[in-house]
């Protein structure tokens, strides 16, 4: 049996302060606070992408879980791999510049993990998710010029997918919203296997053309 059979959410707590995150949670309709974890695990040669990511966010679940007595945490850590190893967000502009040269007309791997913890009855669901992205070519000076605008700088992987003028990534394969920060259709998978049937906001439509956010935007508009 469901340890919430009516399905309803409680109230939800954002443990990020990604603004990607909060508009993808603001676009599906829920209600949220945001309480921002500085938790953080710290990689290793040794590490295991999915495993970190997925360690990461719940890391940062508990971290907020010591500080709020109710709700649903939601935790998120994203992480870009290639053959070398993991990339997490740059901690300057030089190294910034030398994730975006190492990747650059390259393929790689995103992947977020995704926690969810209720308060309620301390009950922690997580899993990761995976998207392949290949990058366009791009030059030294192109690569600088987005480097000193200061946008790289908070995201695993030193680029964001949206940025458009930059416009960094030629394909993807997998989910989009993974790549941006917050994959709806593992957020969402969580949620049911917690037991939750969260109601989205009608004009919702998840970017991207990931078949699994799809599929699960078109069977929660049927219970609505």
């Amino acid at each position: 049996m469901s340890d919430n059979p009516s399905g309803k959410l409680p109230e939800i707590i954002l443990a990020s302060a990604s603004p990607r995150r909060r508009q993808i949670l603001s676009e599906m309709g829920l209600a949220f606070s945001v309480c921002p974890s500085q938790a953080e695990v710290s990689p290793d040669s040794s590490a295991e992408p999915a495993g970190f990511a997925v360690l990461n966010a719940e890391t940062k679940a508990k971290d907020i879980a010591g500080k709020c007595s109710h709700g649903l945490i939601i935790a998120a850590d994203t992480v870009v791999t290639d053959d070398c190893g993991i990339l997490g967000k740059p901690a300057s502009k030089k190294e910034a510049l030398e994730y975006l040269l190492r990747l650059g007309g390259k393929s790689h791997k995103v992947i977020s993990g995704v926690c969810l913890l209720n308060t309620a009855n301390g009950q922690i669901h997580s899993t990761s998710c995976l998207s392949t992205v290949i990058m366009r070519p791009f030059t030294a000076a192109e690569a600088q010029s987005y480097v000193e605008n200061g946008l790289p700088m908070d995201k695993a992987g030193a680029y964001g997918i949206q940025d458009g003028e930059f416009n960094p990534v030629e394909k993807i394969d997998g989910c989009y919203l993974n790549v941006v920060g917050l994959p709806v259709c593992t957020l969402v998978r969580l949620l049911n296997k917690a037991g939750f049937n969260p109601k989205l906001a009608r004009s919702w439509q998840p970017e991207g053309d990931c078949s699994l956010c799809r599929i699960y935007r078109t069977e929660i508009s049927r219970l609505l």
